[in-house]
C-alpha cells in the first residue's frame, strides 16, 4: 500500500514540474512574441519595451522555480506533513 501512495505522489509531481514546463514556454513564447510585434510597431522604444519583456519574462519563469520547490517537498514528505 505505501508503494502505491509514494507512486501516487511521484506521478503527481511528474504532472506538476512537465504542465509547469510547459506552461513555461508558452508563456515565454507569448511574451517575446508580443515584444516582437510591439518592436515592429514603435522602433523607437525598443529599449523600454525591451526592459517590460525581461520583466515579463522573469515572472513567468518564476513559476517553474516555485512548481520545482513544491514537487520537492511533495516528493521527500509524501503525505508525511
Amino acid at each position: 500500500m505505501a508503494q502505491m501512495v509514494q507512486a501516487i505522489y511521484d506521478v503527481a509531481v511528474a504532472l506538476l514540474l512537465g504542465l509547469a514546463a510547459v506552461g513555461s514556454g508558452v508563456g515565454d513564447g507569448l511574451v517575446m512574441s508580443k515584444y516582437v510585434e510591439g518592436v515592429a510597431r514603435q522602433p523607437e522604444a525598443r529599449g523600454s519595451i525591451f526592459a517590460s519583456a525581461l520583466l515579463g519574462v522573469a515572472l513567468v519563469e518564476a513559476f517553474p522555480v516555485i512548481a520545482l520547490a513544491f514537487g520537492i517537498i511533495i516528493l521527500f514528505t509524501a503525505g508525511k506533513l
